[in-house]
């Protein structure tokens, strides 16, 4: 799995570097070259690294090679591209000349993470109510549950949750997102006929109340077809449609509905019992890479997907930090970038509190979020997000 590296300082470059196997004198030398557009390419053929490296020392750049490379000592490396976008598409001008060791894929995908990255995203055509994605959004929370590790039950009776969703969208929430069964670690299913009991009233009475498109948050085709009948606009699945083999059939009828695809190892009721990675990040971009050529081959277009990294849902601590760090690695599939961090345990770890005591710490992750790639942030309290959003937003872009 290539990627788009976000390397924020000289430590970043450092331990990248070391990462793939970088000789200690080349750490120090190619460090510095590191702060600007990194690109990193996994498992290249020696052959390949090689001519890469000497390209991109022909551009003014460099590539970053392990030890054993260019000796022809190692038979695959990852290599680190070290230069400008500039820089970069030179590179992808020659190697469109080269036709060995596999370097016409590495160009088209070079290619194609290049113009990801420059071409802004389209707006969101949820079921023809248009959101723009030319700023970053915030999707305001309505638990319909007894049980949710934040809110649960203060919103269960219908309409509760209905005046409390349309309180959220006059506090500036651009989207809702509705949900009927409790997703902490450690929960238990509810049968599908109670999910939709919740839910369905909810979102019927919110498609009269409010003009901002409605996602429902569910795992069952069964209890996504009965929201969008009810008027649902979008499907946030937290399963990445692996749940229910019916998902994707039911999908393919409603074409103009778009799907959030979450990471997630295990269930919600096993996901925190021991969740491991050897390379956090890597391992999410993979996942999501394979669900990507899944749902498009089972006809689910890539324009219709956003992308979560699941905060919470089967990581460890540091797993949610570096994702966070690393967000911004997450545009490399040049697809809208949805984040769910509200009052999380994550927070909790940093400064012991409780639920109800996350705000601050919630603020926080929103302002970086929003300068750092995030396009849809998943809150419970909007009118606070909405002025940590807007106070990030004006300091990011004052020139």
């Amino acid at each position: 799995m290539h990627r788009l590296l976000v390397v924020r300082d000289i430590e970043d470059a450092r331990y990248e570097l070391q990462k793939i196997g970088v000789s200690s004198q080349g750490v120090e030398v190619m460090a510095p070259k590191a702060l600007g557009c990194v690109v990193k390419l996994c498992g290249v053929r020696v052959g390949a690294a090689n001519i890469l490296k000497q390209e991109m020392l022909s551009l003014g750049g460099d590539a970053a090679v392990a030890r054993g490379v260019v000796e022809g000592r190692a038979a695959v490396s990852d290599v680190i591209l070290l230069g400008d976008a500039s820089k970069l598409r030179k590179l992808v001008g020659k190697l469109e000349h080269q036709a060995v060791f596999g370097l016409p894929q590495i160009a088209a995908w070079l290619q194609r993470a290049l113009r990801d990255l420059t071409t802004p995203l389209p707006a969101l055509d949820c079921r023809g109510l248009l959101l723009e994605l030319t700023r970053p959004r915030l999707m305001g929370i309505v638990n319909v549950t007894p049980d949710s590790f934040s809110d649960g039950g203060k919103w269960l009776e219908p309409e509760a949750a209905v005046e409390h969703g349309a309180c959220l969208v006059a506090q500036g929430a651009d989207m809702l997102d509705v949900g009927g069964e409790s997703t902490r670690p450690g929960a238990a299913e509810v049968p599908a006929e109670v999910e939709m009991e919740r839910i369905v009233p909810v979102i019927a009475a919110l498609r009269r109340e409010v003009n901002v498109p409605l996602s429902i948050d569910t795992r069952r085709a069964a209890v996504a077809r009965a929201a969008l009948d009810a008027g649902a606009h979008v499907v946030n699945d937290i399963s990445a449609l692996r749940h229910d083999p019916d998902m994707i059939p039911l999908l393919r009828e409603h074409p103009d509905v778009p799907v959030i695809l979450m990471h997630m190892q295990g269930t919600p009721g096993t996901m925190q019992a021991n969740p491991h990675y050897t390379d956090t990040v890597q391992e999410v971009l993979a996942f999501f890479a394979a669900r990507l050529d899944d749902c498009e081959q089972a006809g689910l277009p890539r324009q219709r997907l956003l992308l979560d990294p699941g905060i919470g849902f089967g990581k460890r601590h540091e797993d949610n930090l570096i994702l966070l760090r690393k967000l911004p690695e997450l545009r490399t599939f040049g697809l809208p970038v949805v984040l769910g961090a509200s009052r999380k345990s994550f927070i909790g770890r940093i400064v012991e509190c409780e639920p109800d005591e996350r705000l601050p710490g919630t603020l926080a992750v929103t302002a970086l979020a929003a300068q750092g790639g995030a396009d849809i942030i998943r809150v419970h309290d909007v009118a606070a997000n909405r002025q940590a959003l807007e106070t990030a937003l004006a300091i990011g872009e004052a020139r």
